[in-house]
């Protein structure tokens, strides 16, 4: 009996053991995530929480209370003119910018992918412009686009301008001037990722394509872009997002001016927020956030089709 109660005893011991291993091993994945899910609660569920919050409310910040006013708020900025026109400067921004940061990273990915003398070199150049702090980036290319900046140089000698024109004091041309800006800020990065999917295809395919009389631009077309197809789909969203959300460089060079044409949606909220119009800065932020999410499965919807297309 005694034998027999030991060897159970054994057993019980064995199998609680058993199971705290396995508790610790399903515990230790989540202790990992931990620091990231604390972050993620505190900057970024916290605060969309609250501006679900303030957005039906009339809320004073001062006196930290509101009044419930439901949808009102949302009517009011839906009813404001200043609301469209950052709206309408956010899509043209995204207009310019997203063929840019598709195209222009995956030419510069191609020809720094060949096997030429210097191609590090080109890669960290390239590189270069996205470890630049974007305080340094704006004040250069403020001093770039001044009256006495080569830009505004190369402008008069084209012919475009018959004297020396600032572009980021133009209504008609700030706008895209800060478009460059992003634009050369992130040509590194994208081709980075671009580069990387590059280098995970097959140089069997080309060989082949080679072999059957294909030129190098048939080969680009027909091989590279649709095999990049998973890669753009991840640029193309990072660019919806960044440009829905786009605020340092306007900041920095135009502070949404002149006369308002650069003031995108993020420009808005700010200015809202500066103007202690917390509930309609909230309201719209919300708004923002939708457009945002609901253009970012848009474009993974289209690009996913096309990789379907593909595969069949």
């Amino acid at each position: 009996m005694n034998k027999e109660a030991t060897a159970k005893y054994d057993n019980q011991a064995g199998a609680a053991k058993s199971k705290r291993k396995r508790s610790m091993r399903n515990a230790t994945p989540w202790l990992f995530l931990l620091p990231s899910i604390a972050i993620l609660t505190l900057f970024l569920i916290i605060p969309i929480l609250r501006a679900f919050e303030w957005s039906v409310l009339d809320y004073k910040i001062i006196a930290d209370q509101g009044e419930f006013v439901g949808l009102a708020n949302f009517k009011e900025i839906f009813s404001d003119k200043e609301f469209w026109s950052a709206l309408t400067h956010t899509i043209l921004f995204l207009a310019i910018v997203l063929p840019l940061n598709i195209f222009l990273p995956m030419i510069l990915a191609v020809l720094v992918n060949q096997k030429v003398k210097g191609e590090t070199t080109f890669r960290v150049l390239y590189y270069l412009p996205v470890i630049t702090p974007m305080v340094v980036a704006a004040l250069m290319w403020k001093m770039l686009y001044s009256q006495e900046g080569i830009i505004s140089d190369i402008l008069v000698m084209l012919g475009v301008y018959d004297s020396p024109t600032n572009l980021l004091v133009q209504s008609s041309t700030a706008l895209v001037a800060v478009t460059a800006i992003t634009v050369w800020k992130g040509l590194g990065y994208y081709m980075i990722i671009y580069l990387a999917s590059l280098q995970s295809i097959p140089g069997d395919i080309y060989e082949s394509a080679s072999i059957d009389g294909a030129s190098s631009w048939h080969q680009f077309r027909h091989i590279t872009v649709p095999m990049l197809t998973p890669a753009v789909t991840l640029v193309s969203v990072m660019t919806i997002i960044a440009g829905m959300k786009v605020f340092e460089e306007i900041a920095l060079t135009t502070n949404g001016g002149p006369a308002g044409a650069t003031t995108t949606l993020v420009m808005y909220i700010y200015q809202k927020f500066m103007n202690v119009e917390v509930s309609i800065a909230s309201a719209a932020g919300l708004v923002l956030l939708l457009m945002a999410v609901a253009a970012s499965l848009l474009q993974m919807k289209l690009t996913s089709k096309r990789e379907d297309d593909l595969r069949m």
